[in-house]
């Protein structure tokens, strides 16, 4: 799987053969399809939690003429390590340049090139209301 999205930002892609997913989470990863016809299994199974909950999907090509698979599920990390949790999550980075804003680099913004259209005055105050000074802006 190549991971390209975490809780709505692009990560820096990488590959994984398994990911962890905890309560609240989100993760966008791409899938290439690119194996010989046959059926594939796709497992979610819980962590850090006795008895371990597993869930099972298959992906299947189209021009498969093979049944589901009956072979044993492939093995996924040991369900209470939580140092490959740890070592993954810290492995997930944000990509800071796709589909980001492009700042100007600092001094080459001119100030003196922007059309005024507009001005507001701010005035602040501090009058004491109830024996308390207060301040404001308005």
């Amino acid at each position: 799987m190549l991971l390209v999205e975490t809780e709505g930002s692009y990560t820096l892609q990488e590959y994984y053969a398994t990911l962890d997913i905890h309560v609240g989470q989100s993760y966008s990863v791409l899938v290439t399809a690119d194996q010989s016809p046959a059926s594939f299994y796709i497992v979610a199974s819980s962590r850090f939690t006795d008895p371990v909950i597993t869930g099972i999907a298959f992906l299947q090509y189209a021009n498969s003429a093979t049944a589901p698979s009956t072979s044993p599920l492939p093995d996924g990390p040991s369900p209470m390590d939580y140092n490959y949790s740890l070592s993954q999550a810290r492995s997930i980075r944000w990509n800071l340049t796709a589909g980001a804003a492009r700042p100007n680099p600092q001094g080459s913004f001119h100030y003196g090139n922007i059309n005024v259209s507009r001005t507001i005055q701010l005035q602040s105050t501090a009058p004491i209301i109830g024996g308390k000074q207060r301040f404001a802006v308005n």
